[in-house]
């Protein structure tokens, strides 16, 4: 059973203190669970709140060029932009992937850093070239479609992303996570994973790609299966949700 990860799951799942989650982290450590989380998370969340707005005025982005004479050109991420990862969720980071959990990589935002924890490739789900390119053509296909109904990157878009503009904190705040809930959703999808654990019922955010409407909608169209730890544990554990 493949099982993507969201932020408010995995990070109580590997938090130093719990217990409840014993039997996910016990079947994640057997293989009878493969884990998955998308690497967006770390790419947008783990910006703090307060720092959002100024640190997504702009793309972040490096352009290189061969000094050889060939004229080879590179463009990317400038990844030392990035602050890094708070010092808790590092550590539950390092809990998560000695316990068999690999990262999803999200889509190709080249302005978008990443912070240096995350820059071992072994961390991520190995692919063969033919499947990276379908995985990769999966996921530009469901992330059009959910920006397309003014959710996930839409949202973010929405409020100012990526300029100089003042913006409302509390709302550009909430379009951030917003944006990386939009991609875990695309990556899920586009890795074929059975089952999408979150507590997110978008029940404050308004509209959102977890509100029920669109819940409906991932279900219907993509067989999206959502379950919250516990209805989660209960499936482990053998007894009813």
């Amino acid at each position: 059973m493949r099982v993507s990860f969201d932020s408010n799951a995995w990070e109580k799942i590997f938090h130093s203190t719990d217990c409840k989650c014993a039997p996910i982290r016990g079947a994640l450590k057997a293989r009878r669970l493969e884990g998955f989380i998308s690497e967006a998370g770390f790419r947008i969340e783990a910006i703090r709140n307060r720092d959002r707005a100024d640190y997504f005025k702009q793309p972040h982005a490096d352009l290189q060029f061969d000094g050889s004479g060939t004229r080879k050109m590179s463009f990317g991420p400038l990844d030392d932009r990035h602050p890094g990862l708070p010092v808790p969720q590092a550590g539950k980071l390092q809990s998560a992937l000695a316990a068999g959990i690999r990262l999803m990589r999200g889509s190709n935002w080249m302005g978008l850093p990443s912070p240096q924890e995350i820059s071992d490739p072994m961390i991520f789900v190995p692919e063969t070239p033919e499947a990276k390119h379908e995985r990769e053509q999966r996921q530009l296909d469901v992330s059009a479609l959910i920006d397309a109904r003014g959710v996930g990157w839409a949202k973010f878009d929405a409020a100012d992303g990526w300029s100089v503009r003042i913006k409302d904190t509390h709302r550009f705040r909430e379009a951030c996570a917003e944006w990386a809930d939009g991609e875990l959703v695309a990556a899920h999808i586009a890795y074929q994973n059975d089952i999408l654990c979150t507590h997110d019922h978008a029940r404050r955010a308004g509209t959102s790609v977890f509100d029920p409407k669109n819940r409906s909608w991932l279900t219907s169209n993509y067989g999206v299966v959502f379950k919250t730890i516990d209805e989660l544990l209960a499936e482990i554990l053998g007894r009813p949700g």
